[in-house]
This record gives structure tokens, sequence and C-alpha cells, in this order.
């Protein structure tokens, strides 16, 4: 049984999460696991009430439960199922299972972040309603699709607005850079920097960048942060969609929306689509409502806030919800690169 329990753990841990932190852990007896967080791997500034954390233990909880069947099991899942302890964000029971195998299951392997410009290539009715076919009937009316070149032109703009608070604020810049793995021979967590799928001068220019008085001299002569930006929204708006899900403003329902996410990602996989996730802007709104802008000019608040209520209006948020993640979806062929996974940290006990 630990084998099985490893090898379904080591697909789960393949999961993405915020610049590739891994925010988890195990303890397993006998058929349960306990899955903790550990968010003090993530982001500390975007990782607004461990949010980011939630999303990425959503994605790991969504691989587990397709590895499960793959070998035989269903995974009976209770989220934060003791409320004095909420590090601990599922407890996962393996039951015997005689029923089919996840289709979605080879692709846990294959999914990847793909950062490049994608292909203006428009998706048909049939491949978008192949995509959201892993839906079940609740999660579709979360999920959006927009494809309309205006639309995507506006989001791109509002999107790229992160890479301007980024560049111009001395923790967030800072932050990145600390995030960043140079060299993919550096076998630990973190932002790979071929991932990034800069160009050669693109790659030159951020090893300067990475000096915040460099960086901070260059924005005053050259506006560079805001340079940076309109080169991603172009970027970003190069696509076939940006999808969005929406969430009620609650940490289960951050979870739920991170496992709807790898569903799509998988499906993405699949289907022979490049996938990309940008949240930037969405949890930096997250923060500022909350009142938490010390050491944020207030033309960043302003910037963020503004932004958010173009993706909002876009995406169709009403009512309870707010929009929880973006991604772009379409061809992009192969990533230059993919991220490093440590093999999952389990604790058996007796």
């Amino acid at each position: 049984m630990k084998e099985t329990i490893k090898k379904i753990l080591d697909s789960g841990v393949q999961a993405p999460s915020g610049s590739n932190s891994q925010p988890w852990r195990f303890s397993v007896r006998g058929k349960r696991i306990h899955v903790e967080a550990l968010p003090e791997k993530d982001h500390p500034v975007l990782n607004f009430r461990n949010r980011g954390t939630w999303v990425a233990h959503g994605a790991l909880i969504e691989n587990i439960s397709i590895a499960a069947l793959e070998y035989g099991y269903t995974a009976r899942i209770e989220l934060f199922p003791d409320r004095k302890m909420p590090h601990i964000t599922a407890k996962i029971t393996l039951e015997m299972h005689d029923g089919g195998k996840s289709p979605l299951f080879p692709c846990i392997g294959r999914r990847t972040t793909n950062r490049k410009p994608y292909e203006k290539k428009t998706l048909n009715e049939s491949q978008k309603n192949e995509f959201l076919s892993v839906l079940s009937s609740e999660e579709r009316p979360c999920v959006r699709l927009i494809d309309g070149q205006e639309e995507l032109k506006s989001l791109g703009e509002v999107m790229s607005v992160n890479e301007i608070v980024m560049f111009e604020n001395r923790r967030l810049h800072n932050l990145f850079f600390k995030e960043i793995i140079w060299s993919d021979k550096d076998r630990t967590p973190g932002l790979l920097l071929d991932t990034l799928e800069l160009k050669p001068p693109q790659k030159a220019a951020l090893r300067i960048f990475r000096y915040w008085q460099a960086t901070n001299l260059l924005n005053k002569l050259f506006s560079v942060g805001k340079k940076i930006a309109r080169d991603n929204a172009r970027s970003y708006a190069s696509t076939s969609a940006i999808g969005a899900i929406l969430a009620e403003d609650d940490d289960t329902a951050f979870i739920n929306a991170g496992r709807t996410m790898e569903r799509l990602w998988l499906k993405s996989a699949e289907m022979g689509l490049s996938f990309h996730p940008v949240t930037g802007v969405l949890f930096l709104r997250q923060v500022f409502m909350a009142g938490l802008t010390e050491g944020f000019s207030n033309e960043h608040i302003h910037l963020v806030k503004e932004a958010y209520g173009k993706i909002s209006s876009i995406c169709g948020a009403k009512d309870e919800r707010i929009v929880a993640l973006l991604f772009r979806l379409g061809y992009g062929g192969e990533p230059t690169a993919t991220s490093f996974k440590l093999s999952p940290n389990i604790t058996f006990e007796d």
C-alpha cells in the first residue's frame, strides 16, 4: 500500500504552484492521507490569506483524485477537516474502486506552463465544448472563455498592470527576482528563467533589472516597467482565448477553483493546447481591498483596482463571485523548458 500511495502522491505533486513553490507535505496512516500546507513557501505579498497556496492545493488534490483511480481507488476528500488545524487542507481516504480510470491521468506528466505568444487562431465551437466537457454542471457557469479580439486586447492590457507594479515597487521587485532560478542546473523549486520564454536581449536585460538600483534608475529615465508591461500586454493578448474562473470569496472556493483549473489544464494538454495562468492583478487587488496598502503608491493601488474592474466587467463576474483565476489558452507550440518538481515529502505513521 505504501508504494501505491507514493505513486499517487508522486502524480499529485506534478501540480502547478505559484513560482513553482510546491507548498505541501503529507502524512499517511493506512489509507488516509493528510495534506499539509506550507504557505511560508509561497509569495508573501501575493499569497493573500494563503489563497495562492489554496489554489495550488486544489490542483494537487485534483491530481491525487485522478491518480487514485489509475491505481484502483476512489479518493474521498474532506477539505479543511479540522478548523483548529487550518494548515491541514484535506483529509483524503482511499477506498477500493473497480470502476473506470480517468482519461486525464496520462496528461498529468505532460501539463506545463507555456508563456510564449500563441497563434491568433480561434477555437471552434466543437473545441470549446470539448475543452469545457471536463466540468460538472455546477462548474460550467463559473468558467468563461473570452475570444473576441477587442476583449483580448483589453484583457492583455489590464493583466499587464501587474508588471508595472512589480518593476516599480521595490518590495515586489526584490521578491520576484528572489524567486527566479537562473540555471537549470539548480534543482530547487522556483521560477526557472527559461520558462519565462524571453529572447536573448530580454534575458540579458533581466540580469541588470535584478538590481533594484538599476531598475529604479531605468524607470526614472525610460519608464522601463511600463515598457515591459506594454510588451507583455501584447503577449497576453496573443492567444486563442483567455479563460476566467469565478469563485466565491472564501478559502474553500479557492481550493475548488484550483481543482477546476487543473482539470481544464490537463484537458488542454490532452487536446494539444497551451495553457498559461496569469493571476498577479487578481491577488494584488485582494490585498488592496483588504486595506493592506503599506509600501504601495496611490497610483499603483488605483491602477490595480481599475484593472480588476475591467477584468470583472469583461468576464461577467457578478453576485457574490469574484474573478479568482485567469488563464491563456491556445496554440503556443512546445515550451522551451519545464519546472523542476521535488519528490513528495511523506511521513508514514504507524
